[in-house]
């Protein structure tokens, strides 16, 4: 019904279109424009109506075409703003926006790592206040299986202080903060991200050609009445499984308690495969001088949904698995003596979890912590079957390039930053021709030829995730689209969290695009790129590899004992292997003397964080697989 409501919406503003001139929602107060000679200003109107666009103090004339679209390039110097765009038709119809702002405008684009906002890396940035010059467009989920649409269903701009800096992109605020200030103007972030979204999801239905099965399946959630069928009997099936445990919570017995050691996964502690509802709880003390105070219970993450009481007392939920749970507790919840938490975790699939290695305890304003991890103790109140799979429709193909970056193509821009991949581990041999076609598609669409990209590299992570070497291959994928033009690649295995597909550093994240812009978008000399691998040769010892560390001197290798250099033999199988460092050259040696070696592949794992290469900067090299020639 929602999804009728907006396509009702959509065709009420084509007709009034007709009676008033109407403009884009990212041309509206608060926007920013691309500083520069050729920047687009666009909207509708009646057709064959002469249009007039002013803005400082310049006039520009244009006409709407047949179907009342209008479009102009002006000239927008940099002057910081506020400036007041003004849009007249010849037959009097007039449209004023002001607290318009002249800087430099990028994409943020991806999935849940470019979504992720400042409230959730909060705890890691306590004292980041915002910047006023950093405006925030933020896109609301929109997918859509028609035709493009021409403007967005929901979006607005924002300026990134305050709670509206809560909200905003971290990883797009961070690095607009650092533009706008090395550059003295306003930054504009356009964030069109969603979580769990594969790239076929952000491709045009011309992008995707190539792929006759994608565009099969885009075909069949376009036929509205099957969608409509599909997420009511979806809904169904959800709502049946959490009723079932809601029902069967209410009238099964008392069942004993039995000890718990949190943090830790539920296989290893006699519930292998467990779906349905769990209680846990743990006794605790509080002591005389903290009563009283305001406390936060931090929990780590927990798989999947949980209700949390502490003496009976609600103090937090989440829906589902990835947020870390933080929960405020008023000090007068806390009561001399025994104190009690209850946790009432929902399991859906087999795959119960409190997360090791994050924090666990109940955090006072003084500072102190009452730790939370060790024994506690657990009451299995439901087992039921696995919770149906969810299917969500913002995941198909074309969906959110057709719904979020259709409306975004007019407006010109410095660049685009992607932070995407995760959701294309299934099939990772893909993603190369994915990600170096996506590319190209924007930029055609765009009429940008060589609009630049920042990709992302995927970071370490071992949880959450297909594993079976699939990130190292998106990896792979990711650092081979810089061999189109305008195309920068940030590695980052050093800032991802083993245990968590969501890193918190998303200020380094940017700080290491932000470098990469220097160079690539903004033509300064400096580095920001890690050692890059540009010879090969065999030797009497094993193998020689040749690098250019970019910044003229030495190779490092970290210490660690698990070394993340392999190589294979004839057998076929990846051996860990001794290297030696010797100024830009690494010997990757033999194990015995006769051995022939076939391939050298580095940092080839889901989360390598120890023994990485990199150079004096600190910028690391990328993962790698030679083949070695006959």
């Amino acid at each position: 019904m929602l999804y009728q409501r907006m396509h009702v919406k959509c065709a009420k503003e084509m007709v009034k279109m007709q009676k008033s001139i109407q403009m884009p929602q990212i041309l509206q107060k608060g926007c920013v424009l691309q500083r520069g000679n050729a920047t687009r200003i666009w909207g509708w109107y009646k057709k064959g109506i002469k249009i007039e666009i002013s803005f400082q103090n310049k006039q520009y004339m244009t006409e709407t075409d047949e179907n009342g679209m209008f479009e102009a390039l002006i000239a927008c110097k940099s002057g910081r703003g506020p400036f007041t765009l003004e849009v007249r038709s010849e037959d009097g119809q007039e449209v004023e926006i002001s607290e318009v702002y002249v800087g430099d405008v990028f994409v943020c684009a991806g999935q849940s790592n470019m979504e992720l906002p400042i409230s959730r890396v909060r705890q890691m940035f306590p004292e980041e206040k915002g910047l006023l010059d950093v405006h925030h467009y933020k896109v609301e989920e929109a997918p859509e299986f028609g035709k493009a649409l021409k403007n967005h269903r929901k979006a607005k701009w924002s300026v990134c202080v305050g709670a509206d800096l809560e909200e905003s992109t971290a990883l797009g605020y961070f690095f607009g903060k650092l533009i706008s200030q090395r550059e003295g103007v306003p930054v504009g972030i356009i964030n069109i991200s969603k979580g769990g979204t594969p790239i076929e999801a952000w491709t045009s239905p011309k992008g995707l050609k190539d792929y006759p099965e994608l565009l099969a399946m885009k075909e069949r959630f376009a036929d509205e009445n099957f969608r409509k069928s599909f997420l009511e009997e979806q809904d169904k099936r959800e709502d049946a499984w959490h009723e079932n445990l809601r029902k069967k919570e209410k009238y099964e017995k008392e069942k004993n308690w039995k000890k718990f050691f949190m943090p830790g996964e539920f296989s290893e502690q006699g519930l292998q495969r467990f779906s349905g509802l769990v209680y846990l709880k743990k006794k605790f003390s509080v002591p005389e001088y903290l009563l009283g105070q305001n406390a936060v219970l931090k929990l780590g993450t927990l798989t999947d949904s949980d209700e949390t009481y502490v003496n009976g007392v609600f103090v937090g939920e989440t829906g589902y698995c990835f947020p870390p749970r933080i929960y405020p507790v008023n000090g007068g919840v806390l009561k001399p003596g025994e104190n009690e938490i209850l946790i009432r975790l929902e399991c859906r699939d087999g795959k119960g979890r409190i997360t090791p290695d994050k924090p666990f305890g109940l955090y006072f304003q003084t500072g102190e912590v009452i730790e939370l991890k060790g024994r506690w103790e657990y009451q299995v109140r439901v087992v039921s079957e696995p919770a149906p799979s969810l299917v969500f429709i913002s995941r198909k193909p074309t969906c959110m390039y057709q719904g979020m970056v259709a409306p975004c193509l007019n407006m010109t821009v410095k660049g685009v930053i992607w932070y995407q991949g995760e959701s294309n581990e299934r099939n990772p041999e893909q993603y190369e021709k994915l990600l170096k076609g996506m590319i190209c598609d924007w930029r055609e669409h765009w009429r940008q030829k060589t609009l630049p990209f920042i990709i992302v590299q995927l970071p370490a992570c071992a949880m959450d995730m297909q594993g079976g070497g699939a990130w190292s291959v998106i990896r792979i994928a990711q650092w081979r689209a810089a061999q189109l033009p305008d195309v920068g690649v940030t590695v980052n295995l050093d800032l991802g969290e083993y245990n968590d597909l969501h890193p918190l550093n998303k200020k380094e994240v940017a700080y290491r695009v932000y470098l990469a812009a220097r160079s690539l978008i903004y033509g300064e000399q400096n580095v920001w790129e890690g050692p890059e691998l540009t010879g090969v040769q065999k030797s009497k010892e094993g193998v020689e590899l040749y690098f250019d560390t970019k910044d003229g001197q030495t190779l490092l290798l970290e210490e660690s004992k698990d070394g993340l250099f392999e190589i294979c033999g004839a057998d076929g199988e990846f051996y860990t292997a001794q290297v030696e460092v010797k100024a830009n050259k690494l010997i990757v040696i033999k194990r015995e003397k006769d051995e022939e070696i076939y391939a050298i592949r580095y940092a080839w794992a889901d989360a390598p964080q120890r023994g990485l290469l990199k150079n004096h900067q600190g910028f690391l090299t990328t993962p790698f697989c030679v083949q070695m020639k006959e």
